[in-house]
């Protein structure tokens, strides 16, 4: 029987007066602020950026010669001019940068060489394809999406006519078809200059994205993932030199970028004395949405969302751009867990205004983000938040790069911010998280990075807020480490890590309990990113973790297999699906009376996304996720929220989380977007009070533009 355990927090009515005024005031001003700064932005435009010519491949095959260019984004919005003079022809490609060599040789009869030639006209980049021909040779060309093929050949005519293949022939062209074609594939020069003025990939974060979760934890299941990109924010990138999402957005519809630069491996640096140059530190990772149950949230590789170059608008200001935005919601669940252990129906009304500012660069770069998070219950009480994002790089030298990153958030709400397992369930006490982070990142060579990182995840409890019996525990987290990266092959990066991290905890209202939880681990992983297909990318890592619990029973300790995987694959060019999955410890609040320390978290997600038109999207999301606990109940246990379950003594908890959502969103405008969810959640466990189902409907407007990008995870 599930019994509300928690004594009613007694506030006079002069101090809710007080706090009431602060907060409406505070509102107020924010609305504002929001208000004249949307209405001043409404002009602002999204730079367009310049498309980047990635790829250059030459094939020869029974006197025809296909000359394949792989770009960044899309040949059928860019101008590419033809014209010949004497033996040779060239093909201008307007608007576009090159990472390609300067020559590459063919050595056939009908063209013996292409050369590229980079350019700027009235302003304006281009880039000359100069293919020296044969006598006579013509030439044809087509565009494919992000490729345009140029064929050579000496009759186009007579390759184009059907002819009827004699017995003699289909016998010899199955023993032809045996041998592989002559292809002259060529490793991507990366030069530091280019990748300064225009090193750029256009790809999108969510219609309302996922680093800060303004308003996940009301609107949507935690665990079922972000929410749905747009037709034409879908995100994109450049993986290992190559395009591997092939629905780039237009320009009208860019909510952020990654940059080109990012994805290069060092070895594609030229070796003929540029290389001197400043470089960029490898950031390779197939950009995803989709984070596996019991992620960190609001943690990424430092430095890794601070953009080398504007592709969202906003208000200029100084340096940088200023976006403010707001999200204005309303939810239903038929299970909330509102400082009780019993679920009710309740409603959740949700505003949420934002202000951003970014300063973007190549050698240098900050982001910083400030969101309120105002939300009314439909039982009368507030549950209002604060959450403030930092993220900046700058390059010391041509081979080291320093980075800091930083997310705070203060909240009554958010539980998967101090609990990314999900453990609690129960919210409605304030907490404060804040968690740092910093990155020395040096290159040792053209193929090869060192890094070194550094993190401090620290977690209160507001004592003014605490029920009779706390949600959570009090900790810190200390950590560091060192990695190593290889680029093994223009696709596959190799990477192999080993971390140390201490933590110290400490239970409100429970001093007894203080130190039960502190811990040392030793975490060990090696890994890759890779592309797997034209259409799809991974990335991945699997180590093996020790942990120490030196003040807790023996059942605590852990040493076993973790694992964090990344996937993404196109479909077709407008659906598309996800996988991730998560296998890690994490401390725990759960029977603290029996000695129990932490909890092993193994789950995963999968999502399929598709477009039905350019401003509609509709996404299906699936998940699941496995708790364990290592010990036993004894008969004086209580779990989060002072739920007593000394009844079942001797029983090892072990939940099993599952559920799903539907998903559509739908823009307006570049402006305005909207969104509707619905989702289904379950929780099963062996120990019965814990077991219930969850429905949620929620729609959520949003006005403005953001750049919430999600950095890379590892």
């Amino acid at each position: 029987m599930k019994r509300d355990r928690l004594r009613t927090l007694r506030v006079s009515r002069k101090k809710r007066r007080n706090a009431s005024s602060i907060i409406l005031l505070f509102a107020l001003v924010s609305l504002v602020l929001s208000g004249l700064l949307t209405l001043a932005n409404f002009s602002g435009t999204s730079a367009a950026g310049t498309m980047q010519l990635v790829r250059l491949n030459v094939t020869t095959d029974g006197g025809f010669v296909r000359i394949e260019i792989t770009a960044d984004g899309s040949f059928d919005d860019a101008s590419v001019e033809h014209y010949s003079r004497g033996r040779q022809t060239v093909f201008r490609i307007r608007g576009a940068h090159s990472l390609l060599k300067q020559s590459y040789e063919i050595n056939e009869v009908l063209a013996r060489e292409v050369r590229t030639i980079s350019g700027e006209r009235n302003g304006e980049p281009y880039v000359d394809l100069v293919i020296s021909l044969g006598e006579g040779a013509t030439v044809a060309q087509k565009k494919s999406f992000n490729r345009l093929v140029i064929g050579v050949a000496s009759d186009f005519a007579r390759l184009r006519r059907p002819r009827v293949p004699a017995a003699g022939d289909v016998a010899k062209k199955s023993i032809e078809s045996i041998a592989p074609h002559a292809v002259n594939s060529t490793a991507l020069p990366a030069r530091r200059e280019s990748l300064a003025a225009a090193a750029l990939i256009p790809g999108s974060t969510n219609i309302f994205p996922a680093v800060n979760y303004p308003i996940a934890e009301i609107l949507a299941t935690p665990a079922l993932g972000p929410v749905p990109l747009l037709a034409s924010s879908a995100p994109q990138a450049l993986f290992r030199g190559r395009t591997i999402w092939n629905n780039f957005p237009g320009s009208s519809f860019q909510l952020s970028r990654f940059n080109t630069s990012g994805f290069l491996p060092m070895f594609f640096l030229p070796q003929n004395g540029t290389a001197s140059a400043s470089q960029p530190m490898s950031m390779s990772f197939i950009r995803t949405e989709l984070d596996p149950p019991g992620a960190l949230r609001g943690v990424w590789v430092p430095g890794t969302t601070a953009s080398e170059r504007d592709e969202v608008g906003g208000r200029v200001m100084g340096p940088g751009y200023l976006r403010p935005s707001i999200q204005l919601g309303a939810a239903y669940g038929d299970n909330y867990f509102y400082r009780s252990a019993t679920g009710r129906n309740l409603g959740v009304f949700t505003l949420a205004p934002r202000i951003e500012y970014e300063i973007m660069g190549v050698e240098r770069a900050m982001r910083l983000a400030y969101e309120s998070r105002l939300r009314r219950l439909s039982n009368g009480n507030w549950v209002n938040g604060h959450t403030f994002d930092f993220d900046g790089r700058i390059d010391v030298t041509s081979s080291l790069r320093l980075a800091l990153r930083n997310h705070f958030v203060r909240s009554p709400f958010d539980s998967r911010e101090f609990d990314p397992a999900g453990e609690v369930y129960i919210f409605g006490d304030t907490f404060n998280r804040n968690d740092v982070g910093a990155r020395a990142e040096y290159q040792l060579n053209d193929r090869s990075r060192l890094a070194l990182d550094a993190a401090y995840n620290i977690v209160r409890w507001s004592e003014d807020h605490i029920a009779g019996a706390p949600l959570f525990i009090d900790y810190d987290d200390l950590s560091g480490g060192i990695s190593y990266e290889r680029d093994i092959s223009e696709d596959t990066v190799a990477t192999a890590s080993f971390t140390f991290s201490k933590g110290i905890t400490y239970a409100p209202l429970r001093p007894q309990f203080d130190g039960l939880g502190n811990n040392r681990r030793y975490h060990f992983q090696i890994g890759g990113r890779t592309q797997v297909s034209e259409t799809s990318g991974m990335a991945f890592r699997i180590g093996y973790e020790r942990d120490d619990f030196r003040n807790a029973p023996d059942a605590n300790q852990f040493s076993g297999l973790t694992f964090d995987l990344r996937f993404r694959r196109n479909l077709t060019e407008s659906t598309n699906f996800e996988l991730s999955a998560l296998r890690k410890t994490q401390v725990s609040a759960f029977n603290l009376e029996g000695g129990n320390a932490r909890l092993l978290s193994t789950g995963g997600s999968a999502r399929f996304e598709t477009a039905q038109t350019e401003n509609l999207k509709l996404a299906l999301g699936v998940n699941y996720q496995q708790l364990g606990f290592p010990i036993a109940i004894v008969p004086g246990s209580t779990a989060s929220g002072g739920i007593f379950i000394g009844q079942f003594a001797g029983e090892r908890r072990k939940d099993h989380l599952y559920g799903f959502s539907l998903e559509a969103a739908y823009r307006f405008s570049d402006l305005l977007k909207t969104r509707l969810v619905y989702n289904f959640s379950r929780r099963d466990s062996t120990i019965p009070v814990f077991t219930f189902n969850r429905n949620r409907l929620s729609l959520v407007f949003e006005v403005g533009r953001r750049n919430e990008v999600k950095g890379r995870p590892f």
